[in-house]
């Protein structure tokens, strides 16, 4: 038994069933377990003519409405055998003379079911009105590619749009946050998200029924500012996140279906950044009003010594990869003697990781950079 089916036909799947039969009604080949199990064959009586004939069933292998065409050929001059007669399960063969031999039997008709390739494959078309193939009824008037061959990966249909331009890629799917459908999401890979209204926007992500399911929601433009897209992630997201918020043109959320929930495979957004006054670049701070948290912000730290200052660098854990940079700017006046001004106060610095206990700065210009680390503090 066998399948045919030429590339580019119109007709529904051809069987094959060809065996060697011996003048008995015996199979002779192939092996039993290559054809259809309902295949019978034998002598018998005809009970309409009485004559002896070769009768060979087929049940439930071809469409019950056609009737297959049958070639027979004898292996013997002696004897001329022919089809009497046949039905959609059965077939009769006779001979001429009375005398029967060993023959080969081609039945070819068609099967309602076979392999994928059974819709006929006659390239992409393009039309304004298309019968409508799931109901069999109406017609679709939209302008479309379509194709007769189900063209789903591992499904009859695509679960989401196409397009050709050139290379088969995918459809945006672009809509206005004021009317998003967690099902169109769920139709479509690539869902471009354009912020029209003032209000912000709550996105509760559908079951996801397909596993390996890919799909993106991209920010693609925003016409009210200060508007946020939130991804409910309590909403089938397998992740233990926080919600997502998709804010900024191109701010991006990459999720695949798993189990019937969403995994989140990337989240790229704009973060906004935090605008410094043009005439604030640094920190200006005196040590006898001296703390630590003025120091970790990221600028240079110009530090006035009017007072002697000793800073014991705190634990570096929570301030891992922290910078904290120090210069000295002025060291204050502690008194006079004759015409000589004199100048002294000290910064000492511990809790760093140096041969030595600690670093002192006391001249104007002296300056340290350091790096936090897991187990300290790093002079950089």
């Amino acid at each position: 038994m066998s399948y045919f089916k030429p590339l580019n036909s119109f007709e529904n799947n051809l069987n094959i069933i060809r065996v060697s039969i011996d003048e008995n009604g015996n199979l002779l080949k192939p092996s039993r377990n290559q054809l259809p199990t309902s295949f019978q064959s034998s002598r018998i009586n005809d009970p309409i003519t009485g004559n002896e004939i070769i009768q060979i069933e087929y049940p439930f292998v071809y469409n019950l409405s056609d009737i297959p065409s049958v070639f027979v050929e004898t292996l013997s001059d002696s004897s001329v055998m022919y089809v009497s007669s046949k039905t959609s399960s059965t077939v009769n063969i006779s001979s001429s003379n009375g005398t029967f031999s060993n023959i080969d039997v081609a039945i070819i008709g068609t099967q309602p079911n076979g392999p994928v390739f059974a819709v006929s494959n006659r390239g992409w078309k393009y039309s304004s009105k298309k019968k409508d193939a799931m109901n069999n009824v109406g017609y679709v008037f939209d302008n479309l590619i379509y194709s007769d061959m189900l063209v789903g990966i591992n499904t009859d249909n695509p679960t989401f749009n196409l397009t050709t331009a050139g290379n088969i890629c995918f459809v945006p799917n672009e809509i206005p946050n004021t009317s998003i459908d967690s099902m169109d999401l769920l139709n479509n890979y690539l869902n471009i998200i354009d912020i029209n209204t003032a209000s912000n926007t709550t996105i509760s992500l559908p079951e996801a029924s397909n596993n390996g399911q890919l799909l993106n929601i991209t920010i693609g433009n925003v016409n009210v500012q200060n508007t946020y897209v939130i991804i409910d992630t309590n909403s089938n997201i397998l992740n233990n996140v926080s919600n997502r918020v998709l804010q900024n043109k191109g701010d991006t959320i990459s999720l695949c279906s798993y189990n019937n929930q969403w995994l989140i495979t990337g989240y790229n957004v704009q973060t906004t950044p935090t605008l410094i006054n043009p005439a604030v670049r640094y920190n200006s701070i005196n040590a006898s009003t001296f703390s630590f948290n003025s120091v970790a912000n990221g600028l240079l730290t110009v530090l006035n010594l009017d007072a002697n200052l000793t800073v014991n660098m705190p634990e570096a854990d929570p301030y891992n990869g922290y910078i904290v940079e120090m210069v000295v700017g002025n060291v204050g006046q502690f008194g006079n003697i004759g015409n000589i001004t004199y100048y002294s106060a000290n910064l000492l610095i511990g809790n760093i990781i140096t041969n030595q206990q600690s670093i002192k700065l006391s001249n104007i210009s002296d300056k340290i950079k350091l790096l936090g680390t897991l187990n300290g503090w790093l002079v950089i």
